[in-house]
């Protein structure tokens, strides 16, 4: 028994060594294949990215949306007549080469090897259809009144113009490279399931969240490095900084406010420079109560630019519609300058005070808005009832454009350099996309066909300073402030290009 006893004993420990051996031989080899993948990993440069905006809207074709975050998003996926460097110098895009024989023509040589993400090669006759198809959108009614005739010969694109122009060219800048075929045969549903040609595809597109875009294999070009970019939108700006902060995004533009915590975070590369932006506050002159000049005189007496721009760091007041970069710029002493007495006596003069106050309903589709909070307290000091509404933003463009809002706030960023873009918000011939306060006074159309005819810098800006003039004293809008752009982004991420007009571009990024 001793023996036996002895026997089962060994077996046991025999049972137990190899048992453990198994495990620690098991142990070693997942340790090993875990290391390999850690290498794996480590040699393998990340390929995708996630890039946080203000705003994503409900429709992607940026000829509809009219928006600064559309077109940064979409830039990727379609290419453009012309770009701009960061001083608005023209760039070749999918023209190679742009001349203007007389006045009223322009000769457009477009590059070849260009093809869709269908596989179908670019045509020419694509070319003048993205042209010709612009007819139809409302927002790019002022484009096509300065059009008369788009042809295509060989691998030359010809447009005639309905008078001289001298903004023309610019506006190309803006117009995006579609298939005849594929937009014909889709439909409305193109908009949303876009091809073009460009290095990224649209993979997934979520209207108000996310779109996310994949480097496309057959580009015939130099092929996208990120592999995907998912945009997402975060409207509060702290948000947006501590997204990339956390390692949830590579990159965002963020509030001036976060600016030193950026710039002391090792992790991180900061980025600022100037803009183009142009905050406003603008009135629906084709109603009630602001078809009356001086109900719009007594708010811009009323807004007091210096405080309320003061509420959010990294902005500088502005006293014209045009960019401050540009030659036009112009402070007309004719815009009226913060004066409640003043706002109050117009009012008073209109029939409205203590017993018949002031009531309208002002928009945004910023969220909580603090500056337009201040501006509400500012006009409750005078017996003024303004009423705030957040609009989701495609609803918001949307009303905006069927004049269906009284007051409202916003800006906009100029993509082109083209100083008649600005002009444009006081000219009849862009109702709905830059002039959407509906504002006409016959004069200003008189000056703005004097701009746009224009061949030297001093009539233009003649022309520009008298339409300022015009405005500052009929006040369709009240332009409010302009701000410095800041951005952070991942320490690893390179060859991010950001432009002054606001549109970024991943396209030759990469994770180093």
């Amino acid at each position: 028994m001793g023996d036996l006893a002895m026997k089962r004993k060994l077996s046991l420990i025999m049972l137990i060594a190899i048992v453990m051996t198994s495990l620690l031989s098991a142990c070693s080899q997942s340790a090993s294949q875990g290391g390999a993948a850690e290498n794996n990993a480590t040699a393998a440069p990340k390929s995708d990215i996630s890039v946080v905006l203000t705003k994503i809207g409900n429709n992607l074709d940026p000829a509809e949306a009219n928006s600064l975050d559309t077109s940064t998003i979409m830039y990727h996926v379609y290419d453009t007549f012309i770009k701009f460097d960061n001083d608005f110098n023209i760039l070749p895009g999918v023209a190679t080469a742009w001349s203007q024989p007389d006045s009223t023509t322009i000769e457009f040589t477009i590059g070849e090897g260009y093809k869709f993400h269908n596989g179908d090669p670019m045509t020419i006759d694509d070319v003048v259809y993205s042209v010709e198809r612009l007819a139809k959108v409302p927002k790019k009614a002022s484009f096509m009144s300065m059009i008369k005739s788009v042809e295509g010969s060989g691998n030359k694109v010809t447009v005639k113009l309905t008078e001289p122009n001298s903004g023309a060219i610019r506006n190309f800048g803006d117009v995006v490279i579609v298939s005849k075929k594929y937009l014909q045969e889709a439909g409305d549903k193109y908009a949303n399931a876009p091809i073009g040609t460009g290095p990224y595809t649209v993979a997934e597109y979520v209207p108000g969240s996310k779109v996310v875009l994949k480097a496309w294999a057959d580009y015939p070009f130099e092929k996208a490095s990120i592999q995907t970019i998912t945009f997402k939108a975060i409207e509060e700006a702290s948000a947006k900084y501590i997204a990339v902060e956390t390692g949830d995004a590579d990159f965002a533009g963020i509030a001036a406010r976060d600016q030193d915590r950026a710039r002391g975070n090792d992790k991180l590369t900061y980025f600022e420079g100037p803009s183009t932006f142009t905050g406003f506050v603008a009135m629906n002159t084709t109603a009630a109560p602001f078809d009356n000049v001086n109900i719009r005189r007594a708010m811009a007496y009323a807004y007091n630019n210096e405080g309320i721009s003061a509420i959010t760091p990294g902005k500088t007041i502005i006293d014209s519609m045009v960019p401050k970069m540009f030659s036009t710029y112009y402070s007309s002493p004719n815009l009226p300058k913060y004066d409640l007495q003043k706002a109050k006596e117009l009012l008073e003069k209109e029939g409205y005070g203590a017993g018949k106050p002031l009531q309208f309903t002002a928009w945004t589709y910023q969220g909580n808005d603090p500056e337009l909070e201040a501006f509400q307290a500012e006009l409750k000091t005078i017996g003024v009832e303004m009423d705030i509404q957040n609009l989701e933003f495609g609803v918001f463009l949307e009303k905006m454009a069927n004049k269906e809002y009284q007051l409202l706030v916003g800006g906009w960023s100029d993509t082109t350099g083209n100083t008649l873009s600005s002009l444009e918000s006081y000219w009849s011939g862009s109702f709905g996309q830059m002039n959407i306060t509906f504002y006409t006074n016959p004069k200003v159309e008189e000056l703005y066909a004097v701009a746009k005819k224009a061949t030297s810098e001093a009539e233009l800006k003649e022309a520009a300073k008298e339409i300022q003039d015009i405005a500052a004293q009929d006040v369709p809008m009240i332009p409010t402030a302009t701000k410095m752009s800041y951005y952070a982004m991942n320490k690893n991420l390179e060859g991010v290009e950001i432009l002054t007009s606001g549109l970024i571009s991943f396209r030759g990024a990469k994770i180093k």
